[in-house]
């Protein structure tokens, strides 16, 4: 086994272990909510489904059965394109707004709390590293190297 696959069955062994079970249990929980919610509240302008589903790398109808939640939950609204009736645009609410900065508070305050137990240069390093590991999948999903909705 090379020091590439030892590095993957490394992450393996993290991601399958307990620890990841809170992470696991909140994207269960929310089914991609938060990040549609802060995709609208940064984008500020109505969206189409599909554009989520791009920035994502998650199918249509993922998206649209989130889309449906959040509409129940009065946090987004969902109307006909009056100038391309095909199209349906997203809009955040004030609802969705209010829920959007508490939950961004929320993380950032126990991102906080975990970088600083873990120190400061152990946090840089992680972030230049996750930071490198993002870049390499975005570049790999531009160039169809995934198949993004296996």
């Amino acid at each position: 086994m090379n020091k590439i696959e030892k590095a993957v069955a490394s992450l393996e062994e993290i991601m399958s272990g307990s620890r990841v079970n809170m992470i696991e249990q909140m994207s269960r929980n929310e089914k991609g909510e938060l990040f549609i919610l802060k995709y609208l509240y940064d984008k500020d302008t109505d969206v189409i489904p599909s554009e989520i589903s791009n920035v994502m790398h998650i199918s249509t109808s993922r998206i649209s059965a989130a889309l449906g939640s959040l509409e129940k939950k009065g946090q987004v609204h969902r109307e006909i394109d009056k100038s391309n009736r095909r199209n349906i645009l997203v809009t955040i609410t004030e609802e969705g707004r209010k829920r959007t900065v508490f939950e961004m508070k929320k993380i950032k305050e126990q991102m906080v709390k975990v970088f600083t137990e873990i120190g400061e240069q152990n946090s840089l390093d992680f972030i230049r590293l996750l930071k490198l590991l993002f870049e390499t999948v975005d570049k790999m999903y531009a160039n169809n190297e995934f198949d993004i909705y296996s």
